[in-house]
């Protein structure tokens, strides 16, 4: 089951150990080998890291969870840095515009509509980046990979690093066309 402990240096790993009553729980394990005149001894050190396992359990589980809700929703999602180019886009951002998920990362705004649009997306967008207030609502014309126009419905909001810096956009957009 063991190997030997290092010669020099300290080896971890994670396991699944028992207490002296019975329950069970994880923990990091450390190993030391310590020379103390002729002989080497084998220091090691338990630490009980249930509480971390949990929180990494429950984080893979909520990450999961809204994978899917992006994955599955109707209405596109997309991010965009602050140049307009694509960083993300689901399923449905995808259909709608009429691209794979691999091809629209690196695509920029424009290529997705007219000259007027264009304009009245940016004016939107820099009033979000300006005020740091999201924009709710604002309709505009598409055009997909194969040249239909689509009438979209889009919220936005600024996206933000640790810092407090804007580094891009995130948004919503819903196909209104039949509307």
């Amino acid at each position: 089951l063991f190997s030997p402990a290092p010669k020099a240096g300290i080896v971890r790993f994670e396991w699944r150990h028992c207490r002296m009553d019975g329950t069970v729980f994880d923990a990091e394990i450390s190993l030391n080998a310590v020379s103390i005149g002729k002989e080497t001894i084998i220091q090691a050190f338990v630490r009980d890291i249930t509480a971390r396992k949990q929180a990494e359990e429950e984080l893979r589980h909520s990450e999961e969870r809204y994978r899917n809700i992006i994955e599955n929703i109707e209405d596109g999602y997309f991010e965009v840095d602050l140049k307009g180019n694509m960083t993300f886009a689901n399923p449905s951002t995808s259909r709608i515009l009429g691209y794979t998920n691999e091809k629209l990362p690196g695509l920029n705004y424009r290529r997705f509509m007219d000259e007027e649009n264009a304009r009245k997306v940016f004016s939107t967008f820099n009033l979000v980046f300006r005020t740091g207030e999201p924009a709710r609502a604002f309709d505009w014309e598409l055009i997909s990979r194969e040249g239909k126009k689509v009438f979209v419905e889009t919220s936005v909001s600024l996206v933000r690093d640790r810092e407090g810096r804007p580094t891009g956009f995130r948004g919503i957009i819903r196909d209104i066309t039949e509307r």
